[in-house]
């Protein structure tokens, strides 16, 4: 073969090698541009939050162990089923477009609801720091709001979601359990846990509605035969159930979960209170809390308590002496 020959299929070769390798013929892919960020704050920073909606107003504060307590209510905190992952939220919703390319100063905040915002969060910060923002009307398509940090011109577009969900909290107060006031009908169920050294033998006295609206109540320690109850004494408990009135916060949070030290163990006594409850969707299902019982304070005035749900936090309570006297007693002294 003419060496000449030779050499062209071996630089022919090595082209094809490097084409293959480098592939300049291959799609180039486009860089995905972030989304911007209405805001971005860092949950450390974060001290207190108020919000106001339609005329509705709740206010939280960070207490000194670093959880969330409603202001002004004794350290009550809110329902982390509902509250859990709000600071999170709070961080900074990314925008799904950002206006200010069409339109960097809001020369007309009435034209975007803005004027009148249906609702203002503030956010408390360290070094006595704020931020504030309003939200103003949703799009055409509903799908978002029009939003502003005060004092700063720029025109934002945040989810529809993220501001319902900051709206509910003012709307729908998100109170644990134990603390809401409820309409004494509501409730449908009332379970007596006296304290026990043998925690495998620990049998309820059961309290119950039945749906003629007479209570029954039925003593699993001694049998399960349900008896109707003094009507007129029971009218006198029933108002106890709509909650342990004047219930405070000794300390926010027990981090090794470990609350001997109140007096509160896997033998102690317990309350439970059930009622109805409903989901947003109007759908009727029974509710309801267990509150743990500890040691009598020194002065008599309250025991330590706990709320039996299994979260992360996990409040140690002080549950005034009458309210918890009256109720654990009923196990010893039926109104029949």
């Amino acid at each position: 073969m003419n060496y000449k020959i030779t050499i062209f299929f071996i630089l022919a070769a090595i082209i094809a090698g490097v084409v293959y390798y480098i592939n300049p013929f291959a799609e180039v892919e486009e860089k995905l541009i972030a989304k911007p960020w209405f805001y971005q704050l860092s949950n450390d920073d974060m001290v207190s939050i108020n919000i106001k909606h339609m005329g509705q107003e709740v206010s939280f504060i960070k207490t000194t162990l670093g959880t969330w307590a409603f202001e002004g209510e004794e350290g009550i905190p809110p329902d982390m089923d509902r509250f859990g992952g709000i600071a999170y939220i709070l961080g900074g919703p990314q925008t799904t477009r950002d206006l200010t390319e069409t339109q960097i100063i809001i020369e007309d905040p009435a034209q975007y609801g803005l004027d009148n915002p249906h609702t203002i969060v503030d956010i408390g910060l360290t070094l006595d720091r704020n931020l504030k923002f309003r939200l103003g009307d949703k799009t055409t398509n509903d799908r978002n709001h029009y939003g502003q940090i005060e004092g700063f011109p720029q025109l934002f577009l945040i989810a529809d979601s993220w501001g319902n969900v900051l709206s509910r909290l003012a709307e729908d107060i998100p109170y644990p359990k134990w603390y809401t006031y409820r309409d004494p009908l509501t409730i449908d169920e009332l379970n007596i846990l006296p304290e026990n050294i043998d925690e495998d033998n620990q049998a309820s006295v059961t309290f119950k509605k039945q749906t003629d609206g007479i209570w029954t109540v039925t003593d699993y320690r001694n049998n399960s035969e349900a008896l109707n109850v003094d009507m007129d004494k029971w009218e006198q408990i029933l108002p106890l159930l709509s909650r342990p009135e004047g219930v405070t916060v000794d300390i926010p949070n027990v981090k090794d979960k470990d609350y001997s030290p109140w007096g509160m163990t896997s033998n102690s006594a317990e309350i439970e209170i059930r009622f109805k409850g409903a989901t947003q969707e109007g759908i009727i299902f029974t509710d309801g809390f267990t509150l743990i019982i500890g040691n009598k304070s020194e002065n008599g005035d309250f025991y330590y308590g706990m709320p039996d749900y299994g979260g992360i936090l996990e409040p140690v309570l002080k549950l005034p002496s009458d309210w918890v006297e009256t109720l654990l007693n009923l196990s010893e002294d039926i109104p029949l």
